[in-house]
């Protein structure tokens, strides 16, 4: 290729003489865009005669997610379940029912929950003490310390050694202790439609009759002969009574001091 100007060969593809410093090809310089070339057309989506592609099957992990929103089955409404008279579904509470199983709604496997709340349990003692009287009180308390006694040596002796009281010298004590005490609890809660002198005359002859039982415990367990103790030389009582016997007696007559005082009061 000649350069215009000077007309020395220069190579085809140069814009610029190198010689002469002329302007070879102007379009070398050219800022103005060039046409763009025209977008492939999309292709269809399908073709006539050919079959769409089948989805592929949803792996383990999806499948469980899938299992997993699917909406929960309705629980059974706990009336419809217990429209019988005397149905034990009646006398659930409904959040349990809806916490049950559905295994356990047949009234072959229900069990209900017979035990006792031992928080319940004293939370009820304790009301029961707060709505009693002064007299009622003492009455109470000494039934208590009554049964208590009872698990406490009545009687010593040199061969059995200590006795309890529930081993028999203080058995009758402790049976009329507990008579004592479920009277008062009939009477203060009148869970018994009957004159109400009557229990107090239950309450009085039932605690008099524990106090004379330990009194004569006490006559029973005095023996003061003498006779060789089985542990050293000395020589001891062949019985006496202990502590436990004592304390019957005392909280007896407590117990018989706050019935009077009650009865007083309520008069």
């Amino acid at each position: 290729m000649q350069c215009p100007s000077c007309n020395e060969e220069i190579d085809d593809g140069a814009a610029i003489c190198p010689q002469c410093d002329a302007v070879v090809d102007p379009s070398a310089f050219d800022d103005s865009p060039r046409p763009s070339k025209p977008a492939a057309p999309k292709r269809p989506a399908t073709k006539s005669g050919v079959k769409p592609v089948a989805k592929r099957p949803v792996s383990g992990a999806k499948k469980s997610v899938a299992k997993a929103k699917r909406p929960a089955p309705k629980e059974e409404p706990l009336a419809k379940a217990g429209n019988a008279a005397g149905d034990w579904r009646s006398k659930v509470d409904p959040e349990d029912w809806n916490q049950m199983p559905a295994s356990q709604r047949e009234p072959a496997q229900f069990q209900a929950d017979k035990g006792v709340d031992p928080d319940d349990f004293i939370t009820g003692i304790r009301l029961f003490v707060d709505s009693l009287s002064a007299g009622d009180k003492l009455a109470f308390f000494g039934c208590v310390a009554t049964l208590l006694s009872c698990f406490f040596p009545w009687k010593e002796t040199v061969v059995d050694g200590d006795v309890l009281g529930l081993a028999g010298p203080g058995l009758v004590t402790f049976l009329m202790g507990c008579l004592t005490l479920v009277v008062l609890t009939l009477r203060v809660n009148k869970s018994l439609k009957v004159n109400e002198l009557l229990l107090w005359a239950a309450q009085l002859g039932t605690l008099s009759m524990g106090v004379l039982w330990a009194l004569v415990s006490i006559t029973q367990s005095w023996n003061p002969t003498l006779a060789r103790s089985m542990e050293g030389n000395q020589e001891v009582w062949v019985s006496k009574p202990s502590f436990g016997v004592i304390l019957a007696v005392l909280a007896g007559g407590l117990t018989g001091f706050g019935t009077v005082l009650g009865l007083k009061g309520k008069n």
